[in-house]
């Protein structure tokens, strides 16, 4: 599970979704709240000793697609290495991108997404999962992100 999640809005860039009072810690992290609808600041701690390769993976059910709806997320690297403060984050205050990791491409049936990259041992790696601009998405404005965590 991952050690932080986080809402932030462009079109809201000052509001802060300081939801701590719902979050579930658990051994390997925190499970949020499953009403996520905006884009989303992600972080996890790579704890496994002499791991130096993870990888992340972003798997979407059929029923996500399958309204009519297609287009990309885009998930990016964001500049912190350590745990952020989610009573302070905004999209104004959010970390800035550093990369864009990939964009992940949605229709109808399951989509799987996974990208291996370098890390080390305690190292924080932070992302943000968001609509992929309109800049590169063609005009298609039509994004919904909302985040869906399972608790197994």
């Amino acid at each position: 599970y991952p050690i932080l999640l986080s809402l932030v809005d462009a079109a809201s860039p000052e509001t802060v979704f300081d939801d701590d009072f719902a979050m579930q810690m658990v051994h390997s992290g925190t499970i949020t709240p499953d009403d996520r609808r905006v884009s989303t600041i992600i972080q996890f701690r790579a704890i496994d000793w002499g791991m130096e390769i993870c990888e992340l993976h972003v798997d979407l059910l059929e029923s996500f697609g399958q309204e009519g709806h297609s287009g990309s997320l885009a998930l990016y690297r964001v500049n912190s290495t350590i745990t952020l403060d989610t009573s302070s984050l905004s999209y104004d205050t959010r970390p800035p991108r550093v990369a864009k990791v990939g964009n992940i491409a949605l229709g109808n049936g399951n989509v799987t997404w996974h990208r291996k990259f370098s890390c080390a041992m305690d190292e924080v790696l932070s992302f943000e999962l968001g609509c992929l601009p309109l800049e590169e998405s063609g005009g298609d404005s039509d994004c919904l992100v909302e985040w869906v965590q399972i608790k197994d």
